[in-house]
């Protein structure tokens, strides 16, 4: 079987029917026989090829170079995925009393229905199962391979209840098979033969361009397709494995399926070891630094694995409390209870202040923000949206927030970040907008220099002196490699940035491997997009004018003024001048 590997659902096609053929699935190119394949073919030795799929896969020059390797050479095709699953399924000339059909949509369903099919020497179908009823051209299918009943892989989201009932409709007996997700999923499936597997065909179902490999593999085999994680086994795939004593075949690299996964171990085993060994790091790098610390991390995605050091005590947060002041705002904007291009009363437009709150940390702004808001609706807002640990103490309207005592938890912290990343602190669009701020914010001397250059991130850090030292702080999200994670540190008792920059690393390391140099920022900051004055205070008496492409080492700012370093001096740009170098 040949098909072209860029798109899976040819894949899954031909896998459907590699079982039947007794045949091997190869990917090509949609122009061009890789060498590798060629090797592979002169290995095989084959009488017959079978080309799945039409010329916007595999050409017809493709079809010629191939002839040279087999007796016969020929193309299986449909006007779409699903005419193509239709012909795919009449070419074997065989009569299928059971049919099992999955969802076109769903490339996670459909190799499992395809190896399953293989298992139980029944048809298999690809169907758009969000029509209203069964299509003629599927109907004639199956009644053209003469089936009696036919078998839904997958919930009534993928095949609904109307395509259901069209097919009772149309004399088939139907049953549904569907898990509470695609893991067990795969289990009634691998359940539904009566002859007992001799092993499993795993694939991690993250990686697109395995399953269909993994899924002809279970289908020329006649063994079971099951899913799992590159770190592990899901428990309900773990359970299973170890109650039916099936050893694994897997499909595709370590870096997709790991050793701990072909050892069968659970998803909640090396989460608990995962985790623990993560707090012992964090730990062990803070341990080397002065100060005390609170840190918190949630990975977003994977096994989720969630730890916490201290990460529950209240504290000053200094400028990461900004980061529930931009949310705050926006939440009203998104329920058009507030207009985003307002004017705050301090003259300033909120989106604005928004901006160089988190920019570059405007405490002028933040004030303007709360007590726009006011304290008590904005700490009501706060505490419905779940946010237990987060508060802002209470200080005279107009009076800076920055010392009010405020409060939050680096728990609250990266949960904000989590639900910002899901969509479900604010709607998409606004969740994109406030960490895109974050992303273009400049000081990035602690989390984001802790991480390899040019790798992905949001983050809001915060300083202040306390009676127990300077405060050093960051919360961030990081788009790793290996996935997407939430992380914030809150560092006490005079701790150096270092320290957050080494915690920052240790935490990428744990979900990455080691990396080389970290990324690392400029002095100057920013740079002026054209000539611009240089003023004595915000919009006062010009001193000079900066060339454009000058660049500028951003101090402070006071609303939209930013505070810049001048020579020895400290005078003051407005922020629409300059830009992020």
């Amino acid at each position: 079987m040949i098909t072209e590997g860029t798109y899976p659902v040819r894949g899954i096609i031909a896998a459907a029917v590699t079982g039947t053929l007794d045949a091997p699935l190869l990917y090509v190119q949609r122009t061009a026989i890789p060498g590798v394949v060629q090797t592979e073919l002169r290995r095989l030795a084959p009488q017959r090829i079978v080309v799945i799929g039409g010329t916007d896969g595999v050409s017809d020059a493709v079809m010629a170079a191939l002839k040279p390797y087999a007796a016969t050479v020929s193309r299986v095709a449909g006007a779409n995925r699903y005419g193509t699953s239709q012909a795919a399924m009449a070419s074997l000339g065989r009569q299928f009393t059971t049919v099992y059909v999955a969802s076109g949509a769903n490339d996670l369903l459909s190799p499992l229905a395809a190896a399953a099919a293989a298992r139980t020497d029944r048809g298999m179908l690809l169907v758009d199962g969000l029509r209203t009823a069964a299509d003629a051209a599927t109907i004639a299918a199956l009644r053209g391979v003469n089936a009696q009943s036919v078998v839904i892989v997958g919930p009534a989201t993928r095949v609904s209840t109307s395509y259901e009932a069209s097919l009772r409709a149309a004399g088939f007996v139907v049953k549904r098979l569907s898990g509470t997700d695609r893991y067990t999923t795969a289990i009634l499936l691998a359940k539904e033969s009566g002859v007992a597997p001799q092993r499993a065909i795993t694939v991690n179902s993250l990686v697109a361009a395995a399953v269909p490999i993994a899924a002809a593999l279970a289908s020329a085999t006649h063994q079971p397709l099951l899913y799992v994680l590159q770190e592990c086994a899901p428990d309900s795939i773990a359970a299973y494995l170890a109650s039916a004593r099936l050893p694994m075949t897997a499909v595709g690299a370590v870096s997709s399926v790991g050793t701990d996964t072909l050892a069968g171990r659970s998803c909640s085993a090396v989460k608990a070891q995962r985790e623990f060994d993560l707090l012992s790091a964090i730990r062990a790098t803070a341990a080397q630094y002065a100060g005390t610390y609170q840190v918190t991390v949630r990975q977003l995605g994977g096994m989720n694995e969630t730890v916490s050091l201290s990460g529950g005590l209240p504290h000053e947060p200094a400028s990461m409390m900004k980061i529930f002041a931009a949310w705050a705002a926006l939440k009203l904007v998104e329920q058009k209870r507030a207009n985003l291009y307002g004017i705050l009363p301090s003259g300033v437009p909120l989106n604005v202040c928004i901006h160089t709150m988190i920019h570059v940390s405007d405490n002028y702004c933040h004030s303007d923000i709360v007590h726009w808001i006011g304290i008590a609706n904005i700490n009501s807002m706060i505490r419905s949206a779940g946010f237990t640990g987060t508060y802002y103490g209470t200080v005279a309207p107009g009076v800076s927030v920055l010392y009010a005592g405020n409060r939050t938890t680096t728990n609250d912290l990266a949960k904000m970040m989590s639900q910002l990343v899901g969509g479900s602190a604010l709607s998409r669009s606004w969740s994109d907008y406030l960490l895109n701020e974050m992303r273009g914010q400049i000081w990035r001397s602690r989390i984001a220099s802790g991480i390899p250059p040019r790798v992905d991130q949001a983050s809001k850090p915060g300083a202040l002196w306390l009676t127990s030292g300077l405060l050093q702080a960051d919360t961030a999200v990081v788009w790793s490699n290996k996935g997407t994670y939430a992380l914030s540190i809150i560092g006490d008792n005079g701790p150096p940035q270092a320290a957050l920059r080494a915690i920052s690393r240790t935490v990428y390391e744990h979900f990455n491997g080691a990396f080389g140099a970290a990324a690392s920022y400029p002095v100057q900051q920013m740079v002026t997009v054209e000539p611009t004055w240089v003023r004595a205070s915000p919009g006062g008496t010009v001193v000079t004018t900066a060339p454009s492409g000058t660049p500028i080492q951003v101090l402070d700012a006071v609303r939209d003024w930013y505070l810049i370093k001048w020579g020895t001096r400290e005078l003051y740009m407005h922020y629409s001048a300059l830009r992020n170098r």
